[in-house]
Formats: structure tokens, sequence, C-alpha cells
């Protein structure tokens, strides 16, 4: 079969744990399909690194981002973009991440490749339909937001939370529409595939879930030494989950933990850590930015923290976690929906004294994190072991092209 993998943002070099996921989709593919992603860079040189992701039967149609092409071209579609928002209704990062010559790049792609399938990742894409002609298209929707926004309003005040529930209602149009355009949907999670089928807009459409995978045999806890006290929190701080629970567990939760165990250090891992979060920080707490590699610190830490009070989708850097047997504190939003059991492969918290007591108790309880981090690997291997992933996934294109 010929596969079309069409993201608006590349995910070469890794920068977000969606990123790892399609490249790892690509791989995962490649074992009995040719594959092409169809993608759009941000700047000049990651279009030319994404020639480092090619291989047998998985090949690359990049663009630079429209927007990104020149000082004019950036002033032309904010513009442009804004403009849209307004008059039409369609919101500015819809604009940004699918624009005509996207689109236009997947279509022809699909045509000259004689392209079966098309999995179009992220609701952004509602548009697509309106340019494939024979390929079957499928969606690939990593959040259901239409269900993540009231947490995201809960977490905001005043005015900010009045235009933020304007904008989101005008995101949640689009992103139904785009359940309505495609006739078969892949979520990320089991769960998130049946609230989807439930909802009226997806009736009669065909809903699965998407199965994932890490290579596992790159997660080697014995290459690190687990360092005391260390905790970890890893995340895309642009996202306005992540930033909520930055900001809980510094102020709320961490200072617990240090009354406890002075010895404790907050580790700060990603991209998109602004001023203000810093200004937020007390003592022991340590920015690192964003890396390449994520592995050393995951391996190092004595125990990775997801604090999310909201969130959709599923949590690539909890599957990263189990795979490298570090005990991980979460939130039960944190690991929604990714089959993960409480007590055995996470210890789970929802209030601030419940996380505090959590960590604290895996940081002075070396064979308790042990225990938990155990668990966790053999959930991943169980679970999310690339070894099967080629199988696991023939499965579910069987079901797609048998719904035809």
């Amino acid at each position: 079969m010929k596969i079309i993998v069409a993201i608006p943002y590349a995910p070469w070099p890794v920068t977000r744990g969606t990123d790892r996921l399609i490249l790892n989709l690509l791989d995962g593919l490649a074992d009995n399909h040719d594959v092409v992603l169809v993608t759009a860079a941000l700047s000049k040189g990651e279009l030319e690194r994404l020639r480092e992701i090619e291989k047998p039967r998985i090949g690359v149609r990049a663009i630079l981002a429209p927007h990104r092409q020149s000082a004019f071209h950036r002033i032309y579609y904010k513009v442009r973009n804004i403009s849209t928002a307004l008059f039409a209704g369609v919101p500015a990062q819809v604009g940004y991440a699918a624009p005509k010559r996207f689109l236009q790049l997947v279509a022809d792609t699909a045509k000259e490749e004689k392209a079966d399938l098309i999995l179009a990742s992220y609701w952004h894409l509602y548009r697509l339909p309106d340019y494939i002609e024979h390929s079957k298209l499928v969606l690939i929707t990593h959040d259901l937001d239409f269900i993540v926004n009231p947490g995201r309003l809960q977490a905001m005040s005043g005015f900010a939370r009045f235009w933020a529930a304007i904008r989101l209602k005008t995101l949640e149009r689009i992103e139904k529409m785009a359940y309505e355009r495609y006739e078969t949907i892949l979520t990320v999670t089991p769960s998130d595939a049946d609230v989807l089928g439930r909802l009226p807009a997806t009736a009669g459409l065909t809903v699965y879930p998407l199965p994932l995978a890490l290579d596992l045999s790159s997660f080697n806890s014995g290459a690190f030494e687990r360092e005391r006290n260390r905790i970890l929190f890893i995340g895309m701080f642009y996202s306005d989950f992540n930033r909520d629970a930055l900001r809980f567990f510094m102020k709320e939760v961490f200072p617990i933990v240090l009354a406890k165990n002075p010895a404790a250090h907050f580790e700060v891992v990603g991209h998109g850590v602004d001023k203000s979060l810093r200004a937020a920080a007390g003592v022991n707490v340590a920015f690192v930015g964003g890396v390449e590699d994520i592995r050393p610190y995951i391996g190092k830490c004595s125990v990775m923290v997801l604090p999310l009070r909201f969130c959709g989708g599923v949590r690539i850097r909890m599957m990263e976690a189990a795979a490298m047997g570090t005990p991980v504190v979460s939130t039960s939003i944190g690991v929604s929906g990714m089959g993960l059991k409480a007590s055995r492969d996470y210890l789970e918290a929802e209030s601030t004294n419940e996380m505090a007591e959590a960590i604290v108790k895996l940081l002075e309880d070396s064979d308790e994190a042990r225990r938990i981090g155990n668990n966790a690997r053999l959930w991943a291997e169980e679970n999310i072991s690339m070894e099967s992933y080629p199988a696991r996934l023939d499965t579910m294109l069987k079901k797609i092209t048998a719904s035809t």
C-alpha cells in the first residue's frame, strides 16, 4: 500500500512528543508499506534537516511554510490570517497550519504517488477533502480540544477567560467540521475514540484508536545513574496546559516537597519557558530549555511529574518515562486513556498535598520508586513496543480499508 502522512509542522528535529509519535508511525508503516511524509518546515535549516529521516520506503515532500519565506510574507500572512479570522470565522492558527499551498502539495503528492491512503494529522486540515480526488482520507486527531476547553477556561479568569471562550468556540466549530468531513478518524487513545464515536457529528463515521509505539531498545535505564532528589517535568511550554501545570507545581506543590526534603531539586526541560514562568520559580528550580535528546534527563531523574489539570490526547512523555523505567507521579488527567494502572505503573495524585506526599515518598523510598518504574517498563513492553507495531498498524489498516 502507498500511504501519505500529512502533518502541517515538520516533526524533525524532534521538539515535541507528537513529533516522536509521527516518526515512529512512519517507521512502523514502512515495514510493510511505502510511505511519504508531506510537511512544512518553519526555517530553511529545518527544511534541509528533513532529508535526515529519508530511508528505504520513507520519502519526504516538504516546503518552507509560506509565512516563513521572508519578512514580507510574515507580514502578509499575519494580516491575511487575522482578517480571515475576523470576517470569515477561520482562526489564524488554522490559516498558518493549513495554507492553500500546503493542501495543494498534499494533493499533488497523493496524485503523483497514486496513494491508496492519506493520514492527515490534526483537524486543522479540515479543508483537505476538497483537494483530494481518489485516495482514501483518514484524519488523525491528537487532542479532542472541545473536551479539553472547559478545563482551559476554568484555569482563567476575568477578561482573559471571556475572550478565550469566544476564541475557543470558533475553534470548536472548525474542529467538529473536520470530524464531519472525514469518513474515518483515528484518535491517539481508545477512550478518545469512544468519546468521539458517540458524538452526533460523527454518527455513521468510522472511529478507531491509532496504535502507538516507542523504540524501547533506545531507552536503556542502565546507561544512566539515578541522581537522588531530582524531580523532572518535560513539556512544550507554549501549550497552555503545560504552562498551567508548571505554575501549579512551582507555586503549590514544590514548596511542600522542599519543606519535607530540602535537598529536592526541580528540573524543567522544554521549549517555551518565558520570563513570567521563570519569575514564578522559587529556590532549587532549574530551567534547561529545549533539548534534542531527553533520555539523559529521564534516565537520571529520581521521579518525573505530570501535574496536568487539563489536557487531551496521549502524553508521549509518560510513554518515554515508562520506557526508561522512571517512576512517575501524575494526575489522572495526565495519563488518561493510556491503560496505566494507578499504584502499580505510576502514583496518582489529584490534590496539592497528595502530589507532594507521593513525590516525597518516591524520593525517600528507593525500593518503591524501583517497583513503580519496573512496572511501568513492563507496561511499555506489553503495549507500545516497536517490535509489534507493524502488525498492530496493519490490523488497523485492514479495518480502515474494509470500511471503504
